[in-house]
């Protein structure tokens, strides 16, 4: 079975590489809109708040995002990753409440309820900034998957100092786009085109935007919470980080990426930002 399985795989990556660089070569142009629509486009997915949560829609230079707000208390920021948006936070933001906090969090253009087709993490950086800009000063920040990468590399984060929390951080998403195209047999000639369009754009090198050099200067409290069987970002770059930096890493076990945004640990952790409360492992 497991043959089988990696035969298919090596087949589709052959045909995926044959076709992209083919139409690269006689279509040009054509085959860059092409990859721009596969590149850039997230996953969105439905959904449906309950009518108690606050929306509005905060301005952004790419246009208005749709926003939301809930609870009373300290205030939380929830920043969410590619193809993810703020209603993933929805189960959490019920735990934060009830335990003294109100949080915050929006959909990126083209994820979510916002409008948009596609995005780039420089478009999402950008986007951050505008809406950081226009909301009360957090006392936390809670990013997830690529969030972390997006609040890390904006100019917002030059001057924050107050608690973070990274969940499942991707902290290197050039290096985890070139894994995901070097594995799907994506033309990398045509990848590259795509890398420096969106830098034509938007002024930002995706290649530069490695957050763990940002985080290492950071001066405010930062932990990171992890799961051993993340299989989209890797457990390796938090460890490096919480061993060259202040960040304390915290485990889990077999909760994956995005499951670990429902695990009732992620409020015993904000906690112990003010309580100092000891965390090493934790089940969901």
């Amino acid at each position: 079975m497991n043959k089988e399985f990696t035969a298919s795989n090596t087949v589709k990556k052959t045909l995926t590489s044959l076709v992209t660089k083919t139409m690269r070569i006689i279509a040009p142009e054509l085959s860059k809109k092409i990859a721009h629509k596969i590149l850039l486009t997230p996953k969105r997915t439905k959904n449906v708040w309950p009518s108690h949560v606050k929306q509005f829609k905060t301005r952004t230079r790419y246009g208005s995002v749709r926003t939301y707000k809930y609870g009373q208390g300290k205030c939380i920021w929830l920043v969410h990753g590619w193809s993810s948006c703020a209603f993933d936070f929805w189960p959490l933001m019920q735990q934060l409440a009830e335990s003294g906090y109100s949080t915050i969090t929006f959909d990126f253009p083209a994820h979510g309820l916002s409008k948009g087709k596609q995005s780039s993490l420089p478009q999402m950086i950008r986007v951050f900034e505008d809406v950081s800009s226009a909301l009360f000063e957090p006392n936390m920040v809670i990013a997830h998957s690529m969030g972390a990468s997006i609040v890390a590399n904006s100019g917002w984060f030059k001057q924050y100092r107050a608690d973070l929390l990274l969940i499942s951080p991707v902290l290197d998403s050039y290096a985890l786009m070139q894994k995901l195209v070097s594995h799907s047999g994506f033309d990398q000639v045509l990848f590259d085109q795509v890398i420096h369009d969106i830098f034509k754009k938007d002024k930002l090198l995706i290649p530069n935007l490695n957050s763990v050099p940002k985080l290492k200067e950071f001066t405010g409290k930062l932990k990171i919470i992890h799961d051993k069987h993340d299989s989209y970002a890797p457990l390796s770059m938090s460890e490096q980080l919480s061993e060259q930096s202040e960040a304390k890493l915290i485990t889990t076990n077999r909760l994956g990426h995005k499951k670990i945004l429902r695990s009732k640990n992620i409020v015993k952790v904000v906690d112990s930002y003010t309580n100092m409360q000891a965390c090493s492992e934790l089940t969901a």
